[in-house]
C-alpha cells in the first residue's frame, strides 16, 4: 500500500510540474534544450469553455470535462496526426487528474497518451505510460483491459516475465481478452523469456475450458518447435487441420508450419 501511494504522489509530481515541450526539432528557434520559444506553451492548452467556468467549484465535474476533452484530442490526432493535439491531450489530461486522481478511465487516458509518444522516442514517455496504467489498475484491480495494456508496455521494454503475469491474468479475468493480436504478443514472450513449455500448458488449459478458441493449437505447435518437440508440433497441426470450421487464414499458416516441420526429420530432442 505504501508503494502505491509513493507511486501516485511521485506521478501528481510529475503532472503538476509538467511543460509540455514538442520533440526534437519541432522548434525552429535554435533552442539547444528542445523547449518550445518562449509563448508557445499556451499552443498545448486548452481554455476552459463556458461550462467549465460556471462549475468551478465542482473540481469533479470539471475533471470529467476535461477528460472528456483530452480523450477527443487523442483521437483526433490519431485521426490527423497532428502532434499538437497529442500534446494538448496530455496537458488537458494532466488537468483532469490533477481536479480528481480517483477515476481509473483518466490514468488509462493518460497511459494511451503517453504511448503514442512513446513512439517518437519521447524521453520516458514508455516508462510513464506504464506507471499510468499501474495507477488505473490499483485502482480497478479487475481490469482485463488494462491489464493488456499494461503487458503490452511491459513486452515492448523487455520486461517478458512481468509481461506474461499480466496476459494471463487477464484471460484468466475476461476470456474476451484472447485475440489473435494478444496471443501473437504472449508467444513473443514465451519465446523470448524461455517459457516454452509454460505457453503451452496455458495455452491447453484455455482451451479445456473454451474449445472454440482452435488457434491455440497453431501458437502451441510454435512453442513445441522452439522446444524441438516436432512430433508434438506436428500433432497439434494435425488435430488442427482436421477442423470444419478451420478459418482460411490459420489453414494456410499451419499447413505452411507443418510442411517447415517435415523438413526438419523425426527426432525430438
Amino acid at each position: 500500500m505504501f508503494l502505491k501511494h509513493m507511486r501516485l504522489l511521485v506521478l501528481m509530481v510529475i503532472l503538476a510540474a509538467m511543460t509540455v515541450a514538442g520533440p526534437s526539432g519541432a522548434f525552429s528557434d535554435g533552442s539547444p534544450t528542445g523547449q518550445p520559444p518562449a509563448g508557445a506553451a499556451h499552443e498545448f492548452t486548452v481554455p476552459l469553455d463556458t461550462v467549465e467556468q460556471q462549475i468551478e467549484g465542482d473540481p469533479s465535474a470539471r475533471a470529467s470535462l476535461r477528460h472528456a476533452k483530452a480523450a477527443t484530442l487523442r483521437r483526433e490526432y490519431l485521426r490527423t496526426g497532428d502532434l499538437k493535439k497529442l500534446y494538448m491531450a496530455l496537458n488537458t489530461c494532466g488537468e483532469a487528474i490533477r481536479l480528481d486522481a480517483s477515476q481509473p478511465r483518466y490514468w488509462v487516458t493518460l497511459g494511451n497518451i503517453h504511448t503514442e509518444m512513446a513512439r517518437f522516442n519521447i524521453f520516458r514517455a514508455s516508462e510513464y505510460a506504464r506507471d499510468s496504467f499501474r495507477q488505473a489498475l490499483d485502482l480497478d484491480p479487475d481490469n482485463a483491459a488494462v491489464m493488456v495494456l499494461l503487458a503490452v508496455n511491459l513486452a515492448k521494454t523487455g520486461r517478458y516475465e512481468e509481461a506474461l503475469t499480466y496476459f494471463e491474468k487477464a484471460v484468466e479475468t475476461d476470456i474476451l481478452m484472447l485475440s489473435a493480436d494478444i496471443v501473437r504478443w504472449m508467444n513473443v514472450c514465451y519465446l523470448v523469456d524461455g517459457h516454452t513449455q509454460r505457453g503451452v500448458f496455458f495455452y491447453q488449459t484455455v482451451q479445456n475450458v473454451y474449445p472454440h478458441y482452435y488457434y491455440l493449437s497453431y501458437y502451441q505447435a510454435i512453442l513445441y518447435r522452439a522446444h524441438f518437440d516436432y512430433n508434438s508440433a506436428r500433432r497439434k497441426l494435425a488435430e488442427l487441420l482436421e477442423r470444419r470450421d478451420l478459418d482460411g487464414k490459420t489453414r494456410d499458416a499451419s499447413r505452411r508450419l507443418l510442411t517447415e516441420l517435415d523438413g526438419k526429420g523425426g527426432a525430438d530432442s
